[in-house]
C-alpha cells in the first residue's frame, strides 16, 4: 500500500459503508509501532495479522500502539492487541475516557445527544435512533486505556523524525503525524482523498462548559496542515493523498457552499436544524447521527461568523434566522 520508507500500510475490512479502514506499521528504527487498529471483529484481527506477515512481523512484534483518534473503526482493536503484545499506547489525552468503556461517560454522552437532538428539532423517536446509531459502534470497541499522552509538537517516541500535530474537528482527541525530512504525512481521518470528513458533533470534556464547534475547528486545522510542506499523505480510508493544497482549499468551498445553501433556506423558512437536515438528507436516515453533525457543524460555523443567529422557542427547539450576509471565509 506504501512506498515510503519505514511506513508499511495495511487494509482492515470494517462492517460499515466507509469500507477499509488504513492502518500503519511505523518501522524506520528499532521500535515497531502500529498507528491505529482497526475495529473489533474476527475479520479484522485476522487481516491485521497476515498485513503484519507480509513484512515479516507479527502481533507480537508490535512495541507501541499509537491512536490518531477514538472512533472505533481506529481505536476498537486496542485492547486485544495489548493483551497479545504488551505494547504502550499513545494518544491524545482526550482519548482516555472514550476509549475506556466507562458506564458514567456513556451515560453523560447518551444525556448529551438526546438533549441536543431534542434541542435540534429531531422528535424523541428520531433523537432515540440517533444516539443508538452512535452506540452501537460500542460493539465493535474494546475497552483501551492509555499510557502515554501526546501533545502538538511532540516527538513520536522511538521514530524522533516523526512530529505529532493536533488536528481537531473530525475529531476532537484526532493527532496527525508529520515527517519533515521526506514530507510525508499519517493524516488518519483529517484529510481524505474521496470524501470529505465529518466534523462529528461531541460533548465537551467538561459537561458543564459549551460543546465545541467542531467544523469551526476542523477549518482551522485544514488551514493548518495546509500551510506545511507535505507531497503525500496516508490516510485513514483510501488512497494517499497528494497535491493537499488543492484538495483542502476544495473542501473549504465546498463547506462554504453549503452553508449557503442552508442561509438560502432558512430564508425560506426552514428555521430549526432537523428541517434542514431532513431537507438537505433526505435519503440518510440510516446515517441520522452523522448528517445531524454535519448539519450541526455548518449551522455552528453560520452562528460564529454572524450570519445566523439563535433563539430558542418556548418548546426549547433552536430555532435560526439570517442576521446578515454569508461572505466567502477561506
Amino acid at each position: 500500500m506504501t512506498a515510503t520508507k519505514g511506513v508499511h500500510g495495511i487494509a482492515i475490512p470494517t462492517p460499515w459503508l466507509v469500507g477499509d479502514v488504513n492502518v500503519y506499521v511505523l518501522q524506520d528504527g528499532e521500535t515497531v509501532t502500529l498507528v491505529d487498529t482497526g475495529p473489533q471483529t474476527p475479520e479484522a484481527e485476522a487481516a491485521l495479522s497476515a498485513g503484519l506477515a507480509e513484512i515479516g512481523l507479527t502481533v507480537g512484534d508490535i512495541d507501541q500502539i499509537l491512536l490518531t483518534h477514538f472512533h472505533v473503526d481506529h481505536s476498537g482493536l486496542v485492547e486485544r492487541l495489548v493483551k497479545q503484545c504488551g505494547a504502550k499506547v499513545f494518544a491524545h489525552p482526550g482519548t482516555e475516557r472514550l476509549i475506556q468503556k466507562n458506564q458514567a461517560v456513556e451515560a453523560e454522552r447518551k444525556t448529551f445527544f438526546l438533549d441536543l437532538y431534542r434541542s435540534f428539532g429531531l422528535s424523541d423517536e428520531d433523537g432515540l435512533l440517533a444516539y443508538e446509531q452512535l452506540a452501537d459502534y460500542q460493539d465493535y470497541m474494546g475497552q483501551g486505556h492509555v499510557d502515554v499522552m501526546l501533545a502538538e509538537g511532540d516527538r513520536v517516541p522511538g521514530h524522533e523524525a516523526w512530529e505529532v500535530l493536533y488536528t481537531p474537528g473530525h475529531s476532537m482527541d484526532h493527532l496527525s503525524l508529520y515527517r519533515a525530512e521526506d514530507g510525508v504525512m499519517i493524516l488518519g481521518d483529517h484529510v481524505i482523498k474521496h470524501i470529505s470528513s465529518n466534523a462529528m458533533i461531541e460533548p465537551p470534556a467538561d459537561i458543564s462548559q459549551p460543546r465545541p464547534r467542531t467544523l469551526v475547528l476542523y477549518r482551522e486545522a485544514l488551514r493548518k496542515v495546509a500551510a506545511i510542506d507535505w507531497h503525500i499523505g496516508y490516510t485513514g480510508h483510501g488512497e494517499p493523498v497528494t497535491g493537499h493544497r488543492e484538495l483542502i482549499e476544495k473542501r473549504l468551498r465546498d463547506q462554504e457552499r453549503r452553508a449557503a445553501r442552508i442561509v438560502e433556506m432558512v430564508r425560506e423558512g426552514r428555521t430549526t436544524g432537523a428541517r434542514l437536515c431532513l431537507a438537505m438528507f433526505p435519503h440518510h436516515r440510516n446515517q441520522l447521527s452523522l448528517i445531524v453533525s454535519e448539519t450541526l457543524g455548518h449551522l455552528d460555523w453560520l452562528v460564529e461568523e454572524g450570519v445566523l443567529a439563535v433563539e430558542d422557542d418556548q418548546s426549547g427547539i433552536v430555532q435560526y434566522r439570517v442576521v446578515k450576509e454569508m461572505v466567502t471565509c477561506s
